[in-house]
């Protein structure tokens, strides 16, 4: 609908006569259906979208909390398995004395020790995702 053609009719049918800017609606730097979606996109950010998805953070925030901060789970340690440590290096020793393969002694043996070795590995990860999470000010 153009807008002048729309004032100049009603101004032809008698409108008491007055000096007005009629380029005035096209000053507007968006179209009015862009303004109508963009407040609809923030309209159900702010209702909508927010809770669901604060909620789902606090939910997610309550967990990681509870397992990097509180320590809710009882996670084996390295500490816990040090000795054991020693114990495999001692068996591959004996067994090296004595000539055999360590696996012929304990067939087992490697895959102990790289249980060990990749608990180590999480254990230090598992560090690094505290000290993120705590300067993330969880």
């Amino acid at each position: 609908m153009n807008t002048k053609k729309t004032v100049f009719s009603k101004i032809a049918k008698g409108m008491p006569k007055k000096n007005v800017k009629l380029g005035l609606v096209d000053e507007f730097d968006y179209d009015y259906d862009y303004l109508q979606d963009e407040v609809g996109r923030y309209s159900y950010s702010t209702e909508e979208w927010f809770d669901e998805n604060f909620d789902k953070f606090i939910e997610i925030r309550g967990l990681l909390r509870a397992v990097y901060i509180q320590n809710s789970e009882s996670f084996i340690d390295p500490s816990d398995v040090a000795e054991d440590k020693n114990r495999l290096l001692e068996i591959e020793n004996k067994a090296n004395e004595l000539g055999l393969s360590v696996e012929d002694v304990y067939p087992n043996w490697q895959e102990h020790m790289d249980a060990i070795d990749y608990l180590d590995y999480v254990d230090d990860r598992f560090v690094k995702q505290q000290d993120e999470l705590r300067n993330f000010g969880l």
